[in-house]
């Protein structure tokens, strides 16, 4: 199996900004701009530097036959294939959002991440492991 990058999920982004404005307008019409403009000012800073650290690749998620390794700015994390009880895929308006069970039942969540049926379903059959959501019917592990 080649190494799967997950993509950024546009959709989380987009929810965020559009929740982002509501707060703004919410916020503004009851004269509390100075909420407003902190809410504003907050959610863009973390949209713009997530979007910047992924760009840098100083943040990313991959999948290869070792398990999933995911890196946050200096730290690198991995989840061993031994380690995997489940992967989970959650469909929300055409975005693939992907979290993982593990056997200690510790449960890891890439929210911000998406990814392709076929890739995650080639990732369960390698890890042996079992595929919970929208796919689990067409996985036969």
């Amino acid at each position: 199996m080649k190494t799967i990058n997950l993509r950024i999920n546009w959709f989380v982004y987009s929810i965020q900004i559009l929740l982002t404005a509501l707060f703004y307008i919410l916020f503004s019409s009851f004269g509390v701009s100075q909420v407003a403009n902190l809410i504003v000012g907050a959610s863009t800073l973390f949209i713009v530097t997530s979007l910047l650290l992924i760009q840098m690749k100083k943040r990313y998620v991959h999948i290869d036959r070792a398990g999933f390794s995911y890196k946050y700015l200096s730290k690198t994390h991995y989840l061993h294939h031994d380690e995997i009880a489940a992967i989970k895929v959650t469909k929300i308006l055409g975005a693939n959002i992907v979290s993982v069970e593990l056997k200690s039942k510790k449960k890891v969540m890439f929210l911000f991440w998406s990814v392709d049926i076929e890739d995650i379903q080639k990732a369960a059959k390698l890890f042996d492991c079992e595929l919970i959501g929208e796919v689990q019917s067409q996985v036969k592990a």
